[in-house]
């Protein structure tokens, strides 16, 4: 979810190879997927200088023949020379970690991964951070970094490996060269569903033009069932199995919902129709998900950041953000399967979520409240059936993360987690409250709400 892509997100802006899956067999061609292998054990051996350096000038050439076959396939001119360095995954991790750190606020990765666990969608102690850097380094063959225009390639590739991440992280070099990459995707608070929708379309023109040039056409691709093997391979990898599904959903989403827009919109105007996105954006990820909302360019629905009145004394926001369509997708996924995710966020229109903090000595309290606004009525039940069927009637009681409650009026819906207490570092949390204290939350959420 985009919550979580805060983190993952951040890596991935770099690490645009896609989750390895197995090759699909259209009609007429075998289309390989990107493909990225296991992670090599601690004792195997590393490449020597002089090897990494001819391997350099071999890259290079490489890179020479295939910035051509990307500028072809995919109408975008090569404005200058793309640099390659190859490295072990050690070091791009540490690239990535880098990135991250320059560009997004340390606290608000923490804050984050607090609103994942009072919704249920990471365990309670999970360090998001840690988890999420040990499943990006799992699943990275490379990435070009817009701030120094180069490209890195992992050391560890076999040939048809190299070939396809050379195609994608070029066309993002073909991309940057036209439509600069790092204004568009630099971390903005509050604005995580705009550069969600923005990431996705990154990633989805790469994979398109990827499988123009490795596979003869981008249209010999199902866009679903990519996503379906695309998930499945995430899930069975020793990195994936290890993540939780929000994460897993969350590396894959960019790829697969970016390559269905990118599909769709060439589908009605060719490449140039592409072109039009990167001058217009899409502004939510639902723009992303619906291309007709993206042609009728149909705002989200304002909702107001959730007062924090309601929890008394001394709580004040640490965070708030958008969550979007994308994002309740994956979550609701996470509760109720895929299947029932699709329909029940399709009705999104807006929402907004806080984090809010109290603190008291070495100890503090966090609590998450959310308020969503959908199309209709009708959408509107549909998200309350799956929290009856999540967290019963109106309140769960939980011992470690307090209680989550919720509650709706028409097309509103709001949900209340926490507080819960955090302690010593490594200690699990506590529930602070109970479902008596916090049911008055989600209702004042919805006596705010605009009629």
């Amino acid at each position: 979810m985009r919550l979580a892509r805060a983190i993952v997100g951040a890596g991935l802006l770099l690490a645009a190879c896609s989750p390895a899956a197995p090759p699909i067999l259209p009609p007429t061609v075998t289309v390989p997927v990107p493909a990225t292998p296991p992670a090599p054990s601690a004792d195997a051996p590393r490449a020597t200088p002089a090897e990494t350096a001819q391997a350099e000038i071999e890259s290079r050439k490489k890179v020479r023949a295939m910035i051509a076959r990307v500028a072809r396939a995919r109408g975008l001119p090569a404005l200058r020379e793309v640099p390659i360095k190859v490295l072990n995954r050690d070091e791009i991790l540490a690239r990535i970690k880098a990135h991250v750190d320059d560009d997004v606020p340390k606290e608000s990765i923490v804050d984050e991964g607090e609103a994942l666990a009072a919704l249920e969608l990471v365990p309670p102690s999970y360090d998001f951070l840690e988890g999420s850097y040990k499943l990006i380094q799992g699943r990275i063959a490379g990435f070009y970094e817009p701030a120094d225009g180069t490209m890195y390639l992992v050391d560890d590739l076999d040939d048809d490996e190299a070939e396809e991440t050379l195609a994608h992280e070029l066309d993002h070099a073909l991309q940057d060269q036209t439509y600069p990459l790092a204004p568009m995707m630099k971390y903005a608070p509050g604005q995580s569903d705009r550069l969600g929708a923005a990431h996705a379309l990154v990633e989805g023109d790469a994979m398109s033009a990827m499988y123009d040039v490795v596979a003869g056409s981008a249209f010999n691709v199902n866009d679903k069932l990519f996503q379906g093997l695309a998930t499945a391979s995430t899930a069975l990898s020793a990195q994936g199995s290890a993540a939780p599904y929000v994460l897993q959903a969350s590396l894959i989403a960019p790829y697969s919902d970016g390559f269905s827009f990118v599909q769709a919109l060439r589908l009605k105007g060719g490449w140039p129709a592409v072109d039009q996105a990167w001058r217009a954006l899409p502004e939510t990820t639902e723009q992303l998900l619906h291309i007709e909302k993206y042609l009728a360019r149909e705002p989200a629905i304002v909702v107001p950041v959730p007062a924090t009145d309601a929890l008394g004394a001394g709580f004040h926001a640490v965070l708030d953000d958008v969550m979007g369509e994308q994002s309740l997708r994956i979550a609701i996924e996470a509760w109720a399967g895929r299947a029932a995710a699709i329909p029940a966020a399709a009705g999104w229109g807006g929402d907004r979520y806080v984090v809010a903090r109290r603190d008291a000595g070495g100890q503090h309290e966090i609590a998450l409240g959310w308020h969503l606004v959908f199309d209709t009525d009708k959408d509107a039940h549909e998200m309350a059936a799956v929290l009856e069927k999540r967290f019963g009637k109106a309140c769960k009681e939980r011992d470690l993360l307090g209680p989550i409650a919720w509650a709706s009026k028409g097309r509103d819906v709001a949900i209340a987690g926490g507080p819960f207490e955090r302690r010593a570092a490594g200690a699990p949390p506590a529930s602070a409250s109970t479902c008596k204290a916090i049911a008055g939350w989600p209702r004042a959420m919805l006596a705010a709400a605009k009629p």
